[in-house]
């Protein structure tokens, strides 16, 4: 019986996406005007950021148009207008950017690059960008006064007062009303995609009779009770995100270490994932891609864990299972005592180069995989240089970074530009590597630590945990020198 749900669940998702695929394509038209030239790139929104550009025009000059069509299987979505104008012949590209909704109509829009809002900004043929306009600038001027009045709630040290109570009560009223507004104009606009994007503007009231210590736990527990799991659309746009990232806010306030963030996490995660597992499978398999996206960028293994219930029910849509199952696979095989791996990587002349660890004079080899261009990773170095300059550390470690550029041009240009004192090179090949498959790397930054027989021993998420497994709980960035914030 359970398998012929699973039969008849699939046959109903195929006729669903073959419904979308039949969907009509739309154009966009774009005229520009206010400036010289412009390269003009437009993109779609896809899970946590904006996608691959689905078409760009270079040199469209003053007064010309050019059109974008947009695929039917992006739409309806929120899609951004980038523009690299120069004010004129002699001037340098400068950035511009518009996010628009688009839904059912083909749209035109009439765009000086130095003034994307307000008056200076046409759209001919549309109703989802207007209605979307007019509708935050009501949102916003309500909320205004509610969060003027929540301040005042917060702050007022007397609680049995009557000018608390009197407060706390406009609070609950304006609340209400705004919420009863937010419906009405989902009701009233139920034929336009943004009023799927309106519900995210709703102010959830406040049990402030829940001990303070304990309401930001009362809030997480009843985040989801009105937001419609079974609603697909939302997952196209920013305000998801931003919907989620307020929610993980509620815990931030327990983060009083690593380790205590890291088990928040897992448990927002834990509590997310499955009340979205009782909605569409698109919006639960959303929701496991967006954690599993933040555990392995900050490399919380704990909460990759946490994933295998959810990649392993058919009814989630995960565009991650094969990585989030390799992450696994990983975790399960790297563990301290194993023999590392040795790696063949390049050097700046494209010479290869085998990094063995159970050679060497040091007590322990530190091996480090980044990618240049990723932000996190250019963060976690910068702490590392300035471990590694503390003699008292680089005098047990040799360290090892490795560069998972797809491109290597880029990493010699990153490579010079830096000087590390330690050795760095290349996988050639990116994550796609043999050096990353044979310690399962999909995503950077990764460090594992081994000893000086070439075992494993540690597989720090961050330089202060590195810092402490060299010098148990010493960490004052990252002591020697830089004790007292020398």
């Amino acid at each position: 019986m359970q398998r012929l749900k699973q039969i008849l669940f699939s046959w109903v998702l195929a006729v669903l996406l073959f419904g979308i695929t039949q969907a009509q394509e739309r154009q966009l038209t774009v005229s520009l005007r206010g400036v010289y030239d412009s390269k003009i790139t437009l993109k779609a929104f896809e899970g946590p950021s904006y996608g691959s550009a689905l078409g760009v025009r270079n040199a469209v000059k003053n007064g010309e148009q050019v059109v974008f069509n947009l695929p039917a299987n992006a739409l309806p979505g929120e899609f951004l207008l980038r523009f690299d104008y120069r004010k004129d012949e002699t001037s340098n590209p400068y950035p511009g950017e518009l996010q628009l909704y688009l839904n059912k109509e083909n749209i035109t829009v009439h765009a000086n690059p130095m003034y994307l809002r307000g008056d200076s900004l046409q759209l001919e043929n549309d109703t989802e960008n207007q209605a979307w306009f007019r509708f935050s600038e009501e949102s916003a001027r309500r909320q205004q006064m509610i969060g003027l009045l929540g301040q005042l709630v917060d702050n007022y040290d007397r609680r049995q007062s009557s000018v608390w109570k009197q407060a706390a009560a406009e609070y609950n009223q304006r609340v209400e009303e705004l919420n009863r507004w937010i419906d009405s104009q989902v009701k009233e606009n139920s034929n336009l995609y943004v009023s799927h994007l309106f519900r995210f503007s709703r102010i959830e009231p406040v049990n402030r009779d829940v001990p303070p210590d304990r309401m930001l736990m009362e809030s997480a527990a009843h985040w989801f009770d009105d937001f419609d799991m079974n609603d697909t659309l939302v997952v196209r746009s920013r305000q998801m995100n931003q919907y989620m990232s307020a929610y993980l806010g509620l815990f931030q306030p327990y983060y009083t270490s690593e380790e205590m963030r890291d088990s928040m996490i897992v448990l927002a995660a834990r509590m997310a994932c499955r009340k979205a597992s009782e909605g569409h499978p698109a919006v639960y398999g959303w929701m496991v891609d967006y954690f599993y996206t933040g555990f392995e960028t900050y490399n919380i293994q704990p909460g990759i864990k946490m994933l295998e219930e959810h990649i392993n029910n058919p009814l989630c849509l995960t565009s991650r299972k094969r990585e989030i199952a390799t992450r696994l696979q990983g975790m399960g095989k790297l563990k301290p005592g194993i023999q590392a791996p040795e790696i063949t990587v390049q050097n700046v002349d494209g010479k290869d180069q085998v990094i063995n660890f159970s050679r060497g004079e040091m007590d322990f080899h530190l091996l480090v995989f980044y990618d240049s261009e990723c932000g996190h990773c250019n963060h976690l170095l910068k702490d590392l240089q300035q471990w590694y300059n503390v003699p008292e550390n680089s005098v047990w470690m040799d360290v090892y970074t490795v560069a998972l550029d797809n491109e290597q041009e880029k990493w010699i240009s990153f490579h010079n530009e830096k000087a590390f004192p330690w050795t760095d090179m290349h996988a050639v090949g990116g994550v796609n590597s043999k050096a990353a498959a044979d310690y399962y790397i999909l995503s950077a930054p990764q460090m594992f630590v081994m000893n000086n027989n070439g075992q494993l021993e540690a597989m720090p998420a961050s330089v202060e945990e590195l810092n402490r497994f060299l010098h148990g709980e010493e960490d004052n960035q990252y002591t020697g020198e830089y004790i007292n914030g020398k």
